[in-house]
């Protein structure tokens, strides 16, 4: 199981202690410096994974993400995913599908879907639809619309619970067709439960930086889970004690992802 780390803006290079790269649209039409680092990324043949910014709330408009597709060229795009809303995702999806041909992106950028619902019903459904359409290649489990639709978990809590009760039902129902992604991170010893699933194939986060930046060092034990703040991307001061915890939390990361 592959993972991303994402750092803030100014402590890009950290991105190369993860196995491949989550490209942020919001940040990448936003910072120069952001844009030439993915795009030096692409140069190398790095893996990229390109985020629509919905799990921030700074969901960009499906014009930008088709821009940022056509410069970047990333090896898979995330559909445009309107939180807690099945209907409208599905129809933003189709609507993507339907412009990523036309435009001819398809030939070098995959398609990833995010299921979203009210409920976990709704959420099994979209996921379901998603299964379908032979133009979605990853499917992703969010780290805010699983918690919400399986255990009525907000504010970034019960991230690792309910994901677990979702891929056992999706385990137990024969649903596990396509590669999954874990979106976002809670206690990340989650991931130990996912080392014989062979269709979990990654996960990404911030936390493994936002926790050591709040002195919580995964390899002591402590697994304390902070919000991510809104200002997180803008951090602009990591001590070295902070790079230091930076570096235990990647080194366990490894050991339960491995």
């Amino acid at each position: 199981m592959d993972f991303y780390v994402i750092p803030p803006v100014k402590y890009q290079y950290l991105s190369h202690l993860g196995d491949r790269y989550f490209c942020l649209a919001q940040l990448y039409v936003k910072y120069k410096s952001y844009r030439k680092f993915f795009l030096d990324r692409k140069k190398e043949g790095r893996f990229i994974t390109l985020d629509n910014g919905a799990a921030e709330r700074s969901l960009v408009t499906e014009e930008v993400l088709l821009n940022v597709v056509k410069e970047l060229q990333p090896n898979e795009v995330i559909a445009p995913d309107i939180l807690f809303n099945k209907e409208k995702t599905i129809l933003s999806l189709e609507n993507f599908i339907f412009k990523m041909k036309k435009l001819g992106y398809l030939k070098y950028t995959k398609i990833f879907g995010c299921p979203q619902g009210s409920n976990k019903k709704e959420w099994i459904s979209a996921y379901k639809y998603m299964l379908s359409k032979k133009e979605v290649s990853v499917i992703g489990l969010s780290k805010i619309a699983v918690p919400y639709c399986w255990l009525g978990a907000t504010n970034d809590k019960k991230i690792a619970e309910s994901r677990i009760k979702c891929v056992q039902y999706l385990e137990d129902n024969n649903l596990l067709k396509k590669p999954i992604h874990c979106l976002g991170m809670g206690n990340p010893t989650e991931f130990v439960f996912y080392k014989y699933i062979k269709q979990i194939r990654s996960t990404d986060s911030c936390y493994t930086i936002l926790a050591a930046y709040n002195n919580i060092n995964f390899l002591e034990g402590n697994f304390t889970r902070i919000k991510t703040p809104h200002n997180y991307f803008s951090y602009n001061q990591l001590s070295r004690k902070v790079l230091k915890n930076v570096i235990d939390n990647v080194a366990f990361m490894r050991q339960v992802c491995k």
